[in-house]
């Protein structure tokens, strides 16, 4: 018996719903190489390309493809939108949706499904999703309820209330019944503004349509609940949440743990936190992160760095939020152990440090007078491609002066200065002011060089210090 393509189909899905990746790769460059590839073939590929996040893998295969009929095949097309969706390219996926209408594709719904999730997490998405909407009507497309679901997302997202509010009519008004996702959708655009009273009114009209409120449907109430300040209420539902079996993770807790904190109510906060802990409920982190944050916001600051002792003695892995708040409890407590000790921890789990955490060592560092550390340190951020803190930077700056290093003081200068397309006058004038005491005359003569250029000084102030210079160089 011969293999034909139908065959190789079945064992390349095989492969990809089983997760071997590497395996199905080569299924697939065996069949490419003994040209054994179908419409189908391509669409299976693409579509474990996505669930394996190798977008790059799928567009270099799509390129490969010669016949243009093959490539604008609505299937093979929506299946490579889905991937680069998947793995959140937006942006390439809209650019090359555009090459695919030009070549020929005729979209169908699921491609306009596909491309409405695309614009979930773009700035713009809402704008983007009424664009494609205008373009499904104009081709005499019918929106269903999948359609519908993903535009009340789409709204929810982009805190467009009224709008899914009309959207949830037109989708019953149209014949749809609405399942459980368009009503957590709707649900999720009421809690960004916690209209509890509306979120109320919902779940009368879910339950009485006959449908039971799963896990994401109470938890979102919750949130609406938590949002609004009605924490009674919202203590009320984590106990049916908790009856459930909905509780289980820290979610539903941590969602009232943070309102609570932010609503000033932080000892009602570490009582829920208590709870939960003495429940056995497992955290990942992200109850502990809320805690400790809010116990340094309220100026309780050993308390914050006994809390991130104590997860740090429970849990070996870290994610970076809980490394930059258990870094910030033990620099505001200039505990150096231990700070040391998530340094350590960082370079250990392979964890990239971001903007807070170099801005959180920095002031540190500069705390603690140890200004050669906050020096490299910004050095490191810098060398690193992140915005430098102005304002933080020109502090440290001045303390450089004042400690004796004028010259880091003036490197932290340029640091700031070729970083961004302009910085405050007051800053060129400081660095003169550590530059010219400290008798760096050549380096002062670059600041006025700058200062006139941007007119804030007069030129013939450039010409006074240059002879200046050029006289103090000869003596």
């Amino acid at each position: 018996d011969v293999l034909q393509t139908q065959d190789c189909n079945i064992i390349l899905r095989h492969y990809g719903e089983i997760r071997r990746w590497d395996v199905l790769s080569k299924v697939f460059g065996w069949m490419q190489e003994h040209d054994m590839l179908n419409i189908a073939s391509y669409s299976s590929y693409f579509k474990y390309l996505g669930l394996s996040r190798n977008a790059a893998k799928a567009l270099q295969v799509y390129g490969s493809i010669q016949d243009q009929s093959t490539r604008v095949t609505v299937s093979i097309c929506n299946s490579l939108l889905g991937c680069l969706v998947k793995n959140g390219r937006s942006d390439s996926t809209f650019k090359l949706y555009d090459e695919m209408i030009r070549g020929g594709l005729s979209p169908d719904l699921f491609t306009y499904s596909t491309l409405l999730s695309g614009c979930m997490k773009l700035k713009h998405g809402y704008a983007k999703a009424m664009e494609l909407i205008n373009e499904l009507n104009s081709r005499g497309l019918q929106m269903d309820s999948v359609i519908y679901g993903t535009l009340l997302a789409i709204c929810a997202s982009h805190n467009y209330c009224e709008e899914a509010e009309a959207y949830f009519k037109k989708l019953k008004d149209e014949g749809h019944s609405p399942n459980l996702f368009h009503y957590s959708s709707l649900l999720n655009a009421y809690s960004v503004n916690s209209y509890y009273e509306k979120a109320e009114l919902l779940m009368k009209d879910l339950r009485s349509s006959g449908l039971t409120p799963n896990k994401v449907i109470l938890i979102t109430l919750l949130k609406v609940y938590s949002k609004g300040g009605l924490f009674e209420k919202a203590k009320e539902l984590l106990t049916e949440l908790e009856a459930s079996g909905f509780a289980q993770d820290e979610m539903a807790y941590c969602i009232l743990i943070d309102a609570l904190a932010k609503g000033g109510k932080i000892w009602e906060a570490t009582m829920v936190f208590n709870e939960m802990k003495g429940k056995g409920v497992k955290s990942d982190g992200y109850a502990f992160s809320i805690m400790i944050s809010a116990l340094h916001r309220g100026g309780y600051r050993e308390e914050a760095k006994k809390l991130a002792k104590e997860f740090e003695d429970q849990n070996a892995t870290y994610d970076l939020v809980m490394l930059n708040t258990s870094l910030r409890a033990y620099c505001n407590t200039y505990d150096t152990e231990s700070v040391m000790r998530m340094l350590k921890k960082m370079d250990e789990l392979n964890i990239s440090p971001d903007d807070i955490t170099f801005n959180t060592l920095i002031r540190y560092f500069c705390k603690a007078k140890v200004y050669h550390l906050a020096y490299k340190t910004i050095v490191d951020m810098h060398t690193k491609g992140h915005q430098l803190n102005e304002e933080l930077c020109s502090e440290i700056m001045v303390q450089l002066g004042e400690a004796g290093f004028p010259s880091e003081a003036f490197s932290v200068y340029n640091m700031m200065r070729y970083s961004k397309r302009t910085v405050c006058k007051s800053l060129h004038e400081k660095v003169l002011g550590i530059l010219v005491p400290a008798g760096l005359l050549k380096d002062a003569y670059i600041v006025i060089k700058v200062l006139c250029f941007w007119h804030l000084l007069p030129v013939s102030l450039l010409f006074i210090l240059r002879v200046f210079t050029n006289k103090k160089m000869l003596s």
